[in-house]
Formats: C-alpha cells, structure tokens, sequence
C-alpha cells in the first residue's frame, strides 16, 4: 500500500481518536461505523470512495484462547470536520479514549507471552512488529497499519502456558507505536473478534 494512502489512514485514526470528537458533528448525527469481518491481509485504507478501514484484531475467546483477525471499519461521514474545511470523511473507532502513549521498540526487542493491560489500538507510525497468538498464528505490521488489541481475556494454554500474545520488533530499525487505550466497558460485544467493544 502506497505511503500516502498509509498515512491517510493513520491522520483519520488519529483525528478520530482525539478526544471531542463529538463536537464535529449535531447532536444525535454521529453516525454509528460497522464493523464486520474482513479477508485477511494488510490493515490500511482498504477502499477510498466510500473508505473502508482495515485493522488486525487480537482477541482472546470464550476458552481463553488468544487468535488474530482482520475487521473493516465502514459508513464513515462525509462533512467538514472543521468548518469552514471542505468536506472529508470523519468516523470514530469504537470505544471511549482513556489514555495515548508512544512505543519504541528497540532493535531484538521480544515481550514474553503476556495479554495486553487492557484494551487498545496500536498505531505503527514506523519499523515493523509482530504478535503471535497462542494459536500460532502471526501478525506483522508496519507504517501505517492499525491493531486493535483485546486479548485481556486470554489464560494460559498448553504445557508452557502461553496467555496473551508473543511481541517481536522485526527488521533493522526499532519500531515506533502509537498505543491509544480504551476504556472497558460493562456488558460489552462479547468474544466476537469483530466486535472491539471489550468486556
């Protein structure tokens, strides 16, 4: 996926991430995004007119089980975020902001299996960086690509005890992150992977 197109996709996540976002829009027009399952492949800006926007999901199931997945956001509205700003299309990841910091992974880094500390979505802003679930499966990611992390619910699995997720840096530069938690939420979507509203 071109650069442009990678940092189109990190400057929506991030402007939507911003606290007051609300404001942009009247009372009651906030359009809900859906989201649905994806093939997977590289999280990005999937299409451009109207946008749809891939992530990678960790989650854990209902066993305990941790697993990897691709998701579209969709239905994005198109209005002047900041009037008077011509029109672009604005949406708003599912969860309430709590908290952002940055990450740097070193060169060699490796984070034994361990769960995230709550849900949140990881922003690669350069580098590249893998998690591997305890099913086996491995997700990389690079510049511009966008995780959502909720994998809290994951217990340990097998004679070793894997939980969680295995993290690796990958490649000759150290990776840096942009980590934007949310905040659980009581009752929430369940174990879907989905469906990013955690428990």
């Amino acid at each position: 996926m071109a650069a442009s197109k990678n940092g189109a996709c990190v400057a929506a996540l991030l402007i939507a991430a911003l606290p007051g976002i609300d404001g942009a829009w009247a009372a009651g027009d906030n359009p809900a995004l859906s989201v649905v399952p994806a093939p997977s492949g590289p999280a990005g800006l999937a299409t451009a007119d109207p946008p749809v926007l891939r992530y990678g999901v960790l989650y854990a199931d209902a066993a305990g089980r941790s697993h990897v997945q691709y998701c579209d956001l969709k239905n994005f509205a198109f209005k002047s975020y900041a009037p008077p700003a011509p029109p672009q299309y604005v949406g708003a990841p599912p969860g309430d902001v709590a908290s952002m910091a940055y990450a740097v992974l070193p060169v060699g880094y490796v984070g034994p299996w361990h769960a995230a500390p709550g849900p949140q979505w990881v922003i690669t802003l350069s580098g590249r960086w893998s998690v591997e679930a305890t099913d086996g499966t491995v997700m990389e990611q690079g510049p511009g690509e966008i995780q959502f992390n909720a994998d809290a619910g994951s217990t340990p699995q097998g004679p070793d005890g894997r939980a969680g997720h295995l993290t690796r840096q990958v490649g000759p530069a150290p990776t840096v992150q942009l980590i934007v938690s949310v905040k659980p939420q009581s009752g929430g979507a369940g174990t879907e992977p989905c469906q990013p509203v955690p428990r």
